[in-house]
């Protein structure tokens, strides 16, 4: 007894530094570095050299295109991430609401969006976007449009597509949220005579707080970098500043503006990711 008293809670505070497992550590943390701050650092580097950031040779603040595809760039990642909290809380609450083989559909149906291919869900919206594609050839046929709704690279057009590749991330925390409401509080609150529309503003709503602020810090940050889909459905009057990083890098091979505008656009999603 006396020594099981005095040696174990000191083998229990000593066991993970005995066993190595601190070691572990080692090849994720390897990982991180080399995998992450490596190329952060080595893009400050270059956009510092190059005199990208305070000065005026490769200065992006200097640049009109640059300025435009930043504001571009907020506002369409604010469009997409409200249009997208509004379809992810209702989508969630009707899969927490729904008999158990249509939540297993809706889910199935969201996480299909993530199984599928990125370029290959940006290829089909241009299908049904492009000049006499899916959605002019339906419009045209219920007498909507006569000549086609001229959605293809425009800011109108690219948002419902940025939307339906977000929704799922701002869906899946949403839904843990929804998962943690006491179903005998809704039951309560019914019982006292709160109707549907008030338990949804006075209950349920506010017990989405945490994963709704999850949702849309994730869709905004990962909507402010996003290129494969405004490259392939954006125009020329709806670039958005990963299309400007791409022309810069790989048609006119600018390393120094591509550094300059990185950093700018790291700076600006580090600024939001403090403040939120």
């Amino acid at each position: 007894m006396t020594s099981a008293t005095i040696g174990g809670p000191a083998q229990v505070r000593t066991g993970h530094a005995s066993t190595g497992a601190r070691w572990l550590l080692i090849p994720p943390g390897l990982l991180l570095v080399l995998g992450l701050l490596g190329p952060v650092i080595v893009t400050v580097g270059v956009a510092i050299r190059d005199n990208g950031v305070v000065g005026t040779v490769t200065n992006p603040l200097a640049e009109p295109l640059v300025v435009k595809a930043l504001w571009t760039t907020l506002w369409m990642a604010l469009v997409v991430t409200a249009v997208a909290w509004v379809l992810g809380v209702a989508l969630s609450l009707a899969i927490a609401m729904s008999p158990p083989w249509l939540s297993t559909t809706l889910f199935a149906i969201l996480f299909a969006t993530l199984w599928i291919s990125l370029l290959v869900r940006t290829y089909g919206w241009l299908l049904v976007l492009q000049p006499n594609g899916a959605l002019d050839q339906v419009g045209k046929a219920t007498g909507l449009t006569t000549e086609g709704f001229g959605l293809f690279q425009t800011m109108p057009g690219l948002i419902p597509p940025m939307v339906h590749i977000m929704l799922p991330y701002m869906v899946l925390p949403i839904y843990g949220s929804i998962r943690q409401v006491d179903p005998a509080q809704l039951r309560a609150a019914r019982s006292l005579g709160g109707s549907e529309t008030r338990v949804l503003l006075r209950l349920v709503l506010p017990s989405l707080r945490a994963g709704s602020w999850a949702g849309v810090l994730l869709v905004f940050i990962m909507s402010l970098g996003f290129y494969v889909t405004p490259a392939f459905l954006g125009g020329p009057g709806s670039q958005v500043i990963a299309t400007i990083i791409g022309i810069q890098f790989s048609r006119l091979d600018n390393l120094g503006m591509t550094a300059a505008i990185g950093t700018l656009l790291l700076i600006v999603v580090i600024a939001l990711y403090l403040l939120a």
